[in-house]
């Protein structure tokens, strides 16, 4: 018999056995449905979400159900693999005994044969070469050729209850052959004991898994509930509060510290917010009050007085020009703010448009003495328009800065890959301690400066966003009562 053939047999017996067991856990199930229907209720509408907690336990608990009911499989198959082996063994080796009891007596050695039997514990039956019984240690058996066995091999079978083995054998000057039985009833009780304590070894090791599992992962994930807590607690009015970091080196500490500077850009964004709509506010409110102040003085007594009305007009006039620019620059940074400011990058002569700028400030103010010492043929690719723009905010606040008479260079030239522009003055400089912040929104230098010589404070910043756009850097270098030096360096 072959090794196929016995785990065929093995596995017959395996899932007779394992059919008998899932019956009667059915009918263990079967009278728990109401009150498990009634639990599994409960569960789902108080866990409509399941937690993660639940979801981990979960997971791995059928994970490693599955692995121990494959094990267990494989330790029944094994073990039910031994127990045949070891019982068709017995069978072979018994009817070889009994084969050389018939062979060295002339006459059927009966008495013989049916000790043998007995203490083994078999079953010995003799036939002719037609299949009749001649001789059996017990009651008649039914011939081999019986449809109630089933035939393994061509010396194995079995039914329900019995493990048959037959062999040739000649006994009387006649052929006939002898077939060994053994009845199943040890087998069967080994392994009904062994798939019972899988079973319940089964069943509690699930159960220490649900139970260690849950604490664990509860445990595990306790830093995300303090999290969770902690960033419920945050609220627009206090955002100094920051998540305590995991005493461990996982994940979840990576994702306290990514939280914490997620809040510390938040709070900055905040922080810089409420200062731009204060200064907006503050710069907003000084016109407001003086268009206010003239709108009354003409309501009262203007219109009779042509140098009144004369006075209201322009400084309500250049009040509301200085207002429309102030909303200007408010716009134009809000759409950078939210990236909404596109660049139209065209290639364009840089030399022909610092010549452009250069004709467009003579002719705006005839004050100051502006001069280009050096403008190199440079073709350049980005926004004509706001390098333009930015050229102007940097000229503007040269004149702002330059006393009446003062001088003005607008230079240009190419550096390697770069495109280096220069816009130096002779004007009043900037003190060392203000150069970091120059570029903030609305910081002014000098505090004591009136708003028509220095401007919202605004300009800097545009001026700076539009040449980074353009992949730029911009670098100041300014001597107090000497001048100003601004260098942009833009890539070609």
């Amino acid at each position: 018999m072959n090794r196929f053939t016995r785990f065929a047999i093995i596995l017959l017996y395996i899932f007779k056995y394992i059919a008998i067991i899932i019956l009667h856990i059915l009918k263990f199930i079967l009278t728990l449905i109401p009150v498990l229907f009634f639990e599994l209720n409960k569960l789902i509408n108080k866990r409509l979400r399941f937690s993660i907690t639940f979801k981990t336990t979960a997971t791995y608990t059928l994970i490693f159900s599955t692995i121990l009911l494959l094990l267990g499989i494989a330790i029944t198959c094994g073990f039910g693999f031994f127990l045949f082996y070891q019982t068709n063994q017995s069978l072979d080796n018994n009817s070889r005994l009994i084969d050389s009891l018939i062979s060295e007596n002339s006459e059927l050695p009966r008495d013989k044969i049916n000790n043998y039997a007995k203490i083994e514990g078999i079953t010995v039956a003799l036939f002719d070469k037609t299949g009749q019984i001649i001789y059996t240690s017990s009651e008649p058996l039914p011939s081999t050729g019986n449809l109630s066995r089933t035939r393994i091999s061509a010396n194995t079978s079995f039914d329900r209850n019995n493990l048959y083995f037959e062999a040739p054998v000649k006994f009387q000057h006649n052929s006939g052959k002898i077939e060994v039985s053994k009845l199943l009833a040890k087998e069967t009780i080994y392994l009904q004991w062994l798939i019972t304590g899988l079973g319940i070894s089964f069943l509690l090791t699930i159960i220490i898994t649900i139970i260690i599992g849950s604490s664990t992962s509860r445990k595990m994930l306790r830093p995300i509930d303090n999290m969770t807590r902690t960033a419920r607690s945050i609220s627009a009015g206090d955002l100094t509060t920051r998540l305590d970091s995991v005493d461990s080196h996982d994940e979840l500490k990576e994702l306290t510290l990514t939280f914490n500077e997620m809040l510390d850009r938040i709070q900055g964004s905040f922080e810089q917010q409420n200062t731009f709509v204060s200064d907006a506010s503050h710069e907003l409110r000084t016109p407001i009050s003086v268009i206010q102040g003239y709108t009354d003085l003409l309501r009262r007594w203007g219109t009779a007085d042509p140098a009144v009305l004369d006075e209201s007009i322009d400084a309500i006039k250049s009040e509301a020009n200085y207002m429309k620019e102030l909303v200007e620059k408010l716009l134009f940074l809000a759409s950078t703010d939210k990236k909404n400011q596109p660049l139209e990058c065209n290639p364009f002569a840089l030399h022909e448009l610092i010549d452009e700028v250069l004709k467009e400030s003579r002719l705006i103010d005839s004050e100051h003495q502006f001069s280009s010492e050096r403008n190199d043929i440079i073709m350049l690719n980005g926004d004509q328009a706001l390098i333009k723009q930015a050229l102007r905010i940097f000229i503007d606040n040269s004149v702002k800065f330059t006393p009446a008479g003062g001088s003005i260079k607008l230079n240009s030239s190419l550096k390697g890959q770069k495109a280096v522009i220069t816009v130096a003055d002779s004007g009043i400089g900037i003190a060392s301690e203000d150069l970091p912040y120059i570029f903030n929104r609305f910081y002014k230098s000098d505090k004591s400066r009136s708003r028509e010589g220095s401007g919202a404070g605004l300009g800097l910043s545009i001026g700076k966003w539009i040449i980074e756009q353009h992949k730029g850097e911009i670098k100041v270098e300014s001597i107090q009562h000497q001048g100003t030096k601004i260098i942009l360096s833009l890539p070609i």
